[in-house]
């Protein structure tokens, strides 16, 4: 059984083809996902499946791309939702300094972030965290925050010392589609060095597709979890019981 530990199947085209996309994802043995939505628009959707679907959870957030959604208005309606789906994580959340040009707009990332942060606290949920070009800031806000109740770091392409970081902050290392493309050494360290009990995989289909002009698929995972037990000289479902195992223990019952 093969969790996929970050999967947008509340996004076009996978949506749209849902029946479709499970049932080839289920002949591959990936059987559960963990679904974040990326801002107020897909919040209800992204709930819908995950009461329609046992196999789907999901998580519920403002990206850090879309902090225009960033109100009072939003936080309320986040907190009501998060007090009525008391099985919903908290995500897709963090920082991006790729996607800010100014100091204003780190500022307003980073409010937005630590606001998601003190209610994922006031909640106990876990969150999944986006985090490009700003793993020290979102640390630095963790802290700030005093937030412990972990959850993933997405899409991990750091070192193993920044891996560490994030652990000692009880958060999860997701690993994933940067393993389908040769040119990238740095995460085949982290897979392969990296202890699985703070490993989870994860496709994030239909983005970070390993080939250009092409949607990922989240029928991909059962590849990424050969390529981890190559790297690690075991069977892929050795990698896919711990980090199966790993990702249900951040699920809230």
């Amino acid at each position: 059984m093969l969790f996929d530990s970050h999967c947008h199947l509340n996004h076009s085209p996978l949506v749209d083809n849902l029946t479709q996309v499970l049932h080839q994802a289920d002949k591959k043995n990936i059987n559960h996902f963990l679904v974040p939505a990326t801002g107020s628009d897909d919040w209800s959707i992204t709930l819908q499946l995950a009461q329609s679907y046992s196999q789907l959870y999901a998580a519920i957030g403002i990206h850090p791309w879309f902090v225009a959604d960033y109100n009072d208005s939003a936080f309320s309606q986040l907190e009501q939702l998060l007090h009525h789906n008391p099985q919903a994580l908290i995500g897709e959340i963090g920082l991006d300094f790729i996607r800010s040009h100014s100091p204003t707009d780190k500022n307003l990332q980073i409010s937005c972030f630590e606001a998601q942060l003190q209610l994922a606290k006031a909640a106990q949920r876990p969150v999944i965290i986006h985090h490009v070009h700003a793993t020290d800031a979102c640390l630095h806000s963790i802290k700030r925050c005093r937030f412990t109740y972990g959850g993933i770091a997405h899409a991990f392409s750091g070192s193993l010392e920044e891996a560490q970081a994030w652990i000692r902050h009880g958060f999860l290392i997701g690993v994933g589609s940067l393993l389908l493309r040769p040119q990238v050494k740095k995460i085949r360290l982290i897979a392969e060095k990296m202890p699985l009990q703070h490993m989870v995989i994860e496709t994030d289909a239909p983005y970070m597709s390993p080939l250009p002009k092409q949607n990922n698929s989240p029928d991909n995972l059962r590849q990424i979890a050969e390529i981890i037990a190559k790297l690690r000289n075991c069977h892929w479902q050795d990698i896919a019981t711990i980090t199966s195992e790993n990702a249900f223990k951040i699920i809230p019952v």
